[in-house]
């Protein structure tokens, strides 16, 4: 996924260059407002335990289906929109396939992120344009994570909160309902890393870097002043 935001740019300025005459006419711009809300539909962890003691993390861990959901604001150049956007995940640990195999597990995961965003809406209509972009920014985690064998009482886990880098890419399509009001339907993958919690494995002391990873569906509304 590390390349897929370079691509569908690519891809929507190609697009663009495809049907220049609509884009003209379709240049609406100005500042708007945004809100976005969803679920978070197969959010899971990954975890390299390559250097740490006896783990009984797994490697990937699964969450169940979550909400997420921003607020923000941009300016609408025509051919390309850019915005800044604060939001909120909520994720909690999938208990029953973390459990398997004689453990018992808690956990859960908080996201407050701050974003810069740019998208590229493509004009297939005055009415439907589709869009894809992406943006990259910092989220505040706060994690805990434990899973504790049950027949042995052996166990690791970890519990914090930490800065960490966030990027998504988000494609969809903008539906307008007149010239200030626009409706979008989205997807977005999204990736947050540089995470470090302090927990223990088996009695002792180390350090988790978790990397956690989503797929969202949204629905929003664009408001142009």
């Amino acid at each position: 996924m590390s390349r897929t935001l370079p691509a569908i740019l690519l891809a929507g300025f190609g697009l663009l260059a495809i049907h220049p005459a609509e884009a003209q006419d379709a240049k609406d711009k100005g500042i708007y407002a945004v809100a976005r809300v969803g679920g978070v539909i197969q959010p899971d962890q990954k975890l390299d335990r390559n250097g740490l003691p006896t783990v009984t993390i797994d490697e990937t861990t699964k969450y169940k289906t979550g909400i997420t959901g921003e607020i923000g604001a941009g300016y609408d150049f025509g051919m390309v929109r850019v915005e800044q956007t604060i939001g909120y995940t909520n994720l909690k640990l999938d208990r029953d396939k973390a459990q398997d195999g004689g453990f018992s597990a808690n956990g859960r995961a908080k996201m407050f992120t701050a974003t810069v965003n740019a998208y590229v809406d493509i004009p297939l209509s005055r009415t439907f344009q589709p869009y894809v972009g992406g943006g990259i920014g910092v989220s505040r985690v706060d994690a805990n994570l434990s899973r504790v064998n049950t027949a042995t009482r052996i166990g690791s886990g970890y519990s914090g909160k930490d800065w960490g880098m966030t990027w998504h890419a988000d494609a969809g399509l903008g539906i307008r309902m007149n010239d200030k009001m626009t409706v979008e339907v989205g997807g977005r993958y999204s990736r947050t890393g540089k995470l470090a919690f302090d927990g223990q494995a088996a009695g002792v002391g180390t350090t988790y870097e978790p990397q956690l990873n989503a797929v969202s569906g949204t629905v929003g509304l664009r408001y142009k002043f």
